[in-house]
């Protein structure tokens, strides 16, 4: 394995996979390694959701059945209460994340990736401004491997980026509050589950502050469902494991139960970072915080920033530009296709997090946003500020005029998030005039609407 590769992918989750995958389609020469066992790649706990649009933007409707645990035909949303419910209809996918990752990769093998298993990345090779290649563990010594580009696809460990030079934009930190502190477990029911084709998410800021607990069945069995808690990272919350032992799993529909596997993970809910490249090196998945801000689902939007990502790769190699210009079409890729969605719903996740139980349960009781506006703000991150209008209209005069009015303001912001990410910088040179004024937006809109 001498000599200088065209890329080394850091991380083999389901991210680094497809961009191995794409990038070893695409005849170029090629490493991805994982800290994990072979066996063990993709090995993550997360409620194993896809969007069937995500999949068929990605290439990915053919994957074999034995990689396919479910299907989805919408998401029910329960009030704190769980006497109102809302249905968002939308087709989707229960997925095996190992067998997704292994599918991919025996497909890359196929077409030359080389593949280094239960090796850590330690660090960036950085030479002149630009990252050259990475550090690998190999026994009890370490190697520089050189690549003209590397990808850290690391997730939450961000073993490159973390170790980047701070004045960079890929290296920027994940702040605590930004993130959510997850534990899930997959059990055997006794019984099979009513409508196995509808996932379930539960909001409680008592049970779940800052996020939610859900019941996601596999629909091929019907008795076996993943089912996890989630808490807002950063605020001294109880551990996700005791609330979802002491108020979920005590449930009825839980006794007598089989534990399949268990586990947590940190999960990033906040914007994207403002740019996945620089000179030398691009970020994917976890590690480019590309996760949906409000439900925390990852694996679509993570293998839409490998896509772009890719695709800027392959550009750039073949123009000879590897520097931050050279990859740039990556982010008005992402940008476009999933970003700015996901800043809208940062604005909107950041306010989901300030409301109380009685909040959410008037809301939801009145009806002040129904199903088809959540089916637009999942699919486009839009909700229109007629909806709300129309709410503030006809509740303003009963109950909680302050609630709607900040809903209002909530749903501007979000329009000005969208259009800033609407004229994303061109080059590198027009980043952080860009930045200074989503920076400036946001603190506005935190002092302004969530005091």
């Amino acid at each position: 394995m001498g000599g200088v590769y065209d890329v080394v992918v850091v991380g083999l989750g389901v991210a680094g996979a497809y961009a191995a995958y794409r990038l070893a389609k695409a005849g170029l020469r090629t490493l991805a390694v994982d800290v994990k066992p072979y066996e063990r790649l993709g090995d993550k706990p997360c409620g194993d959701a896809v969007g069937g649009h995500h999949l068929e933007r990605l290439g990915l409707t053919d994957l074999p059945q034995d990689v396919i645990e479910g299907r989805v035909r919408g998401i029910d949303i329960y009030s704190p209460s769980e006497r109102f419910r809302f249905r968002v209809l939308g087709e989707g996918y229960e997925i095996d994340r190992i067998g997704l990752v292994r599918y991919l990769v025996e497909r890359a093998l196929d077409r030359g990736l080389e593949l280094e298993t239960e090796t850590p990345a330690l660090g960036p090779v950085v030479k002149d401004g630009s990252v050259q290649g990475v550090v690998l563990k190999r026994g009890t010594g370490s190697v520089e491997v050189g690549a003209r580009v590397v990808i850290d696809a690391s997730g939450n460990a961000r073993a490159i980026a973390r170790r980047l030079p701070r004045e960079w934009p890929v290296s920027e930190d994940l702040k605590a509050e930004d993130s959510n502190v997850a534990y899930r477990e997959v059990r055997e029911l006794r019984r099979e589950i009513e409508e196995p084709e509808i996932l379930r998410i539960y909001v409680s800021k008592s049970v779940a502050p800052g996020g939610y607990w859900w019941l996601f069945p596999y629909s091929k069995t019907g008795t076996r469902v993943n089912v996890g808690l989630g808490v807002q990272g950063g605020r001294g919350y109880p551990h996700p494991r005791d609330l979802l032992y002491r108020y979920v799993l005590s449930r009825e529909v839980f006794e007598g139960s089989r534990v399949v596997e268990a586990g947590g993970a940190v999960v990033p809910t906040r914007r994207p970072l403002e740019s996945l490249v620089w000179n030398g090196i691009a970020v994917v998945g976890d590690a480019a915080y590309a996760v949906n801000p409000v439900h925390g689902g990852g694996k679509g939007s993570s293998m839409l920033s490998a896509n772009c990502v890719a695709s800027a790769v392959i550009e750039a190699l073949e123009t000879g530009r590897t520097d931050a210009g050279g990859l740039w079409s990556a982010n008005a890729c992402y940008m476009s296709s999933y970003g700015a969605k996901q800043a809208v719903l940062d604005v909107f996740r950041l306010f989901l997090q300030e409301l109380s139980d009685d909040d959410i349960e008037f809301g939801m009781r009145k009806r002040i946003i129904r199903e088809e506006d959540l089916n637009v703000l999942s699919l486009r991150g839009d909700l229109e500020l007629s909806v709300v209008d129309k709410a503030v209209r006809l509740l303003a005069g009963l109950t909680r005029p302050s609630l709607l009015l900040k809903l209002r303001s909530v749903v501007e912001y979000m329009s000005k998030v969208r259009a800033l990410y609407e004229s994303y910088p061109r080059s590198p040179v027009e980043l952080p005039v860009w930045s200074r004024r989503l920076e400036e937006l946001l603190e506005e809109y935190k002092a302004r609407v969530l005091g």
